[in-house]
């Protein structure tokens, strides 16, 4: 039972809008919804956004015009056709007929249409009866824009080298012409004396609708972006759209910047709107102009069509999604978070907030009411979206997949990071565990307690969380490794559900939800679902999973009888999805799920008839046994024998290893190069990206002895890379000096490794206390909660580094370079700062009393929260704005 949903209730169906117009009276909205083999046409009552009526009809059309009788004519790249009231075509031309094209303009009267676009000709038909009236060369380019005067005498033409032509409609002559840069949109005024045109750098002009001699330049289309200091230009946005309104003194155009903008005959920007982002998809989105002037309509992709009153006001108050991926769901209300923003619904009044994202992020809810964005950039916690949050981590945080798991406890925060897991304490803000794939990971959650884990990238993974190296269960899923995860979800007993799609491409899918029993990490069902593509899973209690489909359906199956429980709905009558991931998510205790359904809104449905609880799953981990030391340096790879074979090729998509990496740093910890299969204990073979992988010679000799029961470990590159970058044991005895030559070495260690484009090393906790790092390489590094008291480390580049709650008591950073920095409430009592540069450092909450930041430059550094009492800034840069203390 559909409880609430949230989103654009009107002007709204299944699938994306293509093409709109308004019927002749102004009364009704036109919009076509294109499907694989068939198109839906939708009319909607403009006053109050009901659907009226839909008509499906065979062939793909993108674009439509209402006719003064009732019928409309369609078209799409290739194809034009006359549907009658009848919802018959009365006339259809192929590709034959009209060559291809890309637009079509239909004259005032509704008598002819003229194709355009694909080329440097123009044809026009007859719109009563298909024929054929004439074609138009353009010597100078492609056509890109097409106008007919209202009274049907004339018409124009511009596009790809700027050359704008005005023709006598019954001779075809030529009256007059003007050149200028590209020309995307063409318009008429009411009365056929000014001519409009949108230049693709986003230039309006005015023209004489005869003589082409030029009236004025209305104004400009400009990306402009607001990054908290006001608005910035950010280069031109073509013009994609105009239209004159019907008292033929303003002119309303539309720009690849996303506003619409309203102009006086005179010059006068009078206006401006921004449009959704969802109606800015590609090319700009389908535009109309009602025939009354009083209607504006736009709609490209799935979420509603946007309609605006003359006078820029919104029709309907409701907000379309914008390309959603991730939602939180509670009782007091439910979140979504888009492409371009983050939207929060009160349940109990339907009270909308907007919280402005750039790219995907991530939801979780956390205790006490709390939630938890993963961005971009960082992670913050806040209370409500309006809210600017506590950040908790920050940087190589980022979780493109629109991916957080949080522990049953609150106090872990888990989330995808290229090909590894990563595991964040949440007040503390410090990286706690890593868990490594081969390949990008798509999905991670706990287990049933937070004891384990499990993730999703070219194989399933379990893991034991008090032992993350080594992956307890590795499972490959029938057929190999998925090329798409909708989602990944543990019940409360333990099952794990998997959301899968074997199909690369985005125009079908072969996908299945993938049972795994923990315990044996075997696979206990696959229950196939091909013909959408699945999307996020979750339990909505012991047994039973609840997946979405790309076409915005849900599905229940049972983990224990490895089975469906029910059919999807039945399909409808056009095929119009694509195969886009939708989330889902479950309550807490398993009573409602939220999803997206076809309409692109946000639904929230109840679920009866949960099953009993039962004991969680015994994974069956004993206590783990005390390690023995692992040695350092030259003792710790004794006993390796690697042989390398096929060709190491650098990639500019993964971190690939050179010989000197490879080879050299093998040996300088202790292991030996194997040159032959019998010889050897570790293996790694060379693969090449995106390139189906052939065993070599020797691969085929190591996997003949695996099979017999030698004891040789394959390791892929990024293992081998893992075992050759130095223990934390060996950082830091490095750093302190230990060993002989210790920084010297950490360098040359770090030169092979930058070499490579290889990241951060992980030194959080790190006891430096005193040492001497004058001449470390330390760039980007993070080193939360590090013990740095009366280090060295004067003049050091730390560009980068993260110092979040690290103990700086006395440490002597004087002339060191800080750009982006993070010392948030880090410990810098008495810290030697002076002439250091702070560009974009942060010491949000952080102790710096007594301080001396003599001569520093800090004019971009955040000091917010920080204790500043007894710190000296004699001479120092301060931010704008501030006083000095």
């Amino acid at each position: 039972m559909i409880r609430q949903v949230f989103g654009a209730t009107r002007f709204n169906a299944p699938g994306n809008f293509t093409g709109l117009d308004f019927s002749p009276d102004s009364k009704t909205l036109v919009a076509l919804v294109t499907g694989e083999k068939r198109t839906k046409v939708h009319r909607f009552a403009v006053d109050d956004g009901r659907a009226l009526d839909e008509q499906t009809v065979t062939g793909c059309f993108t674009g439509v015009f209402a006719l003064p009788d009732g019928d409309l004519l369609l078209w799409a790249r290739g194809s034009i056709a006359r549907l009658g009231q009848d919802g018959e075509l009365s006339w259809k031309l192929g590709e034959k007929a009209t060559k291809e094209f890309a637009f079509a303009t239909v004259s005032a009267d509704g008598a002819a249409v003229a194709t355009y676009g694909g080329d440097s000709v123009a044809n026009v038909f007859d719109a009563r009866t298909g024929e054929r009236l004439h074609d138009l060369g353009e010597p100078a380019g492609e056509i890109f824009a097409f106008a007919f005067s209202p009274d049907g005498a004339t018409f124009a033409t511009g596009g790809q080298k700027g050359i704008v032509r005005v023709f006598d409609r019954k001779s075809k002559k030529e009256l007059a012409r003007r050149k200028s840069s590209k020309i995307l949109v063409l318009a008429f005024s009411p009365e056929g004396s000014v001519l409009a045109g949108g230049h693709g750098q986003g230039d309006v002009h005015l023209w004489n609708g005869a003589s082409l001699e030029p009236v004025r330049l209305l104004g400009s289309h400009r990306f402009q972006e607001d990054y908290g200091s006001g608005e910035q230009d950010g280069g031109p946005a073509g013009c994609r759209w105009l239209a004159f309104l019907a008292d033929g003194k303003t002119v309303v155009s539309q720009g690849n910047d996303r506003y619409f903008r309203w102009w006086k005959r005179s010059g006068a920007e009078i206006r401006r709107v921004r449009t959704p982002r969802h109606h800015a998809y590609g090319q700009g989105p389908a535009m109309a102009l009602s025939r009354d002037g009083k209607w504006l309509a736009a709609g490209s992709t799935a979420s509603g069509i946007g309609i605006w009153t003359s006078d820029g006001e919104p029709a309907s108050s409701e907000l379309g999604i914008d390309a959603p991926h991730a939602i939180a769901l509670s009782r007091e209300r439910v979140v979504v978070a888009g492409s371009s923003g983050i939207w929060s619904w009160r349940r109990t009044d339907g009270t909308v907030s907007e919280r402005r994202a750039s790219g995907p992020a991530a939801l979780a809810n956390l205790p006490q009411g709390e939630l938890l964005i993963v961005g971009q950039n960082n992670a913050v916690v806040v209370r409500e979206i309006t809210d600017k949050g506590k950040a908790i981590f920050a940087n190589d945080a980022t979780s493109p997949q629109g991916v957080v798991a949080v522990s049953r406890d609150g106090k872990t925060v888990m989330l995808p990071v290229a090909s590894n897991v990563e595991l964040w304490d949440r007040a503390r803000g410090v990286r706690t565990a890593t868990l490594s794939h081969d390949a990008e990971v798509s999905a991670c959650t706990f287990g049933s307690d937070d004891t384990w884990a499990v993730s999703v990238s070219d194989a399933v993974r379990i893991w034991r969380l008090d032992d993350p190296e080594t992956p307890v269960h590795t499972i490959e899923l029938e057929s190999g490794a998925p090329e798409h995860c909708g989602g990944v979800a543990v019940s409360r007993a333990g099952w794990i559900a998997v959301s899968i799609d074997r199909d690369i491409s985005n125009h079908s899918s072969d996908s299945a939800l993938v049972f795994i029993d923990p315990r044996s990490g075997e696979v206990t069902a696959t229950l196939s679902h091909p013909d959408k593509r699945l999307g996020q899973v979750a339990f909505i209690d012991d047994a039973r999973a609840v997946v979405v489909d790309s076409a915005g359906r849900t599905r229940t199956a049972d983990a224990e009888e490895g089975k469906w429980i029910d059919e999807p709905e039945a399909p409808k009558d056009i095929e119009f999805h694509g195969f886009e991931i939708l989330p889902l998510t479950a309550s807490e205790d398993g009573t409602e799920i939220a999803y997206i359904d076809g309409n692109g809104n946000l639904a929230i449905r109840a679920i009866e008839g949960t099953k009993k609880r039962v004991t969680p799953f015994d994974l069956g981990f004993t206590p783990l046994a005390e390690k023995k030391p692992q040695g350092m340096f030259e003792e710790r790879l004794a006993g390796i024998c690697v042989l390398y074979a096929g060709k190491f090729q650098r990639s500019e998509m993964d971190v690939r290893t050179s010989r000197e990496f490879r080879e050299d740093m093998l040996l300088e910890l202790g292991g030996t190069i194997a040159k032959k299969a019998k010889d050897a204990t570790h293996f790694v073979g060379a693969r090449i990206p995106y390139v189906t992988h052939v065993p070599s010679k020797a691969e085929t000799e190591i996997d003949a002895r695996i099979a017999k029961g030698d004891k040789v470990i394959k390791l892929s590159e990024k293992k081998l890379i893992e075992m050759l970058l130095p223990t934390f044991e060996e950082s830091r005895a490095m750093l302190r000096g230990d060993v002989k030559d210790g920084v010297e070495r950490w360098n040359r260690w770090r030169s092979r490794w930058r070499t490579l484009s290889g990241g951060f090393v992980q030194l959080s906790g790190i006891d430096l206390t005193g040492a001497d790092l004058r001449k470390a390489d330390l760039m980007v590094i993070p080193f939360e909660e590090a013990k740095l008291s009366n280090a060295r480390l004067k003049g050091v580049n730390l560009y980068d580094c993260v110092f979040r709650r690290a103990d700086l008591r006395g440490a002597d950073l004087e002339g060191a370079r800080c750009g982006r920095v993070v010392f948030s409430n880090a410990d810098l009592r008495e810290a030697k700062l002076a002439g250091a540069e702070f560009t974009g450092a942060e010491f949000t909450g952080a102790d710096l009393r007594g301080a001396d930041f003599r001569d520093a430059d800090l004019q971009y550094a955040k000091l917010t929260g920080a204790k500043l009492d007894g710190a000296k800034f004699d001479g120092a840069k301060l931010p704008q704005g501030s006083k000095r203390p």
